[in-house]
């Protein structure tokens, strides 16, 4: 709602690597007088029992971790180069599903004043030539290792990790690729 002629650039790039196992989210927003951009990284793995739990939060194990920083201007450039030469702006594949239990980014922005959002799932070839992540890992400083894709053959045998037509009750969630933005559902879209 606030991007506009006047908005300053920010953008929201969220990794889904099997959401049980780990989910990422990158926050960047420009900073004034060409200071670089802010960054909130934060992390989350499949929670971390021996920290034990703080009381009275029983979910803290899975939290995750963030971290704010600052990245310079050049970087952010760069950041926002990759996204072009990814095609953040260009090709859309509208109606794109993204199942919760396989590896995609999803990336929103406000740039330049205008409103864009896109998607990437594993393992398409949109996916494996993207530019953005590289740089997003080199800026993160949460201290949890990022959790690459794995190709559906390597991957534990789950049931549900493929499943087109999934009960409600079971924990596979759906998003979709809409023409302005994300939508989602549970179970089946």
């Amino acid at each position: 709602a606030d991007c506009g002629p006047r908005a300053s650039d920010r953008l929201r790039l969220v990794y889904n690597g099997i959401y049980d196992e780990q989910i990422r989210s990158y926050d960047v927003r420009s900073l004034p007088r060409r200071r670089g951009a802010a960054l909130s990284a934060w992390a989350r793995g499949g929670g971390d029992l021996t920290k034990g739990i703080e009381l009275p939060n029983l979910l803290s194990p899975w939290q995750g971790t963030r971290v704010e920083s600052v990245i310079d201007l050049q970087t952010f450039a760069n950041l926002k180069t990759a996204l072009q030469g990814d095609r953040f702006m260009g090709f859309k594949p509208v109606g794109l599903r993204l199942p919760s239990n396989e590896f995609y980014w999803v990336v929103t922005a406000c740039i330049d004043g205008r409103f864009h959002a896109n998607a990437w799932l594993y393992p398409s070839d949109r996916y494996k030539s993207l530019k953005f992540p590289k740089i997003l890992i080199e800026q993160d400083k949460t201290g949890v290792e990022f959790s690459g894709a794995v190709p559906p053959a390597r991957r534990d045998e789950d049931p549900t990790r493929h499943e087109t037509d999934s009960n409600v009750s079971d924990g596979v969630f759906w998003l979709q690729l809409g023409p302005n933005g994300i939508v989602g559902a549970r179970g089946r879209i």
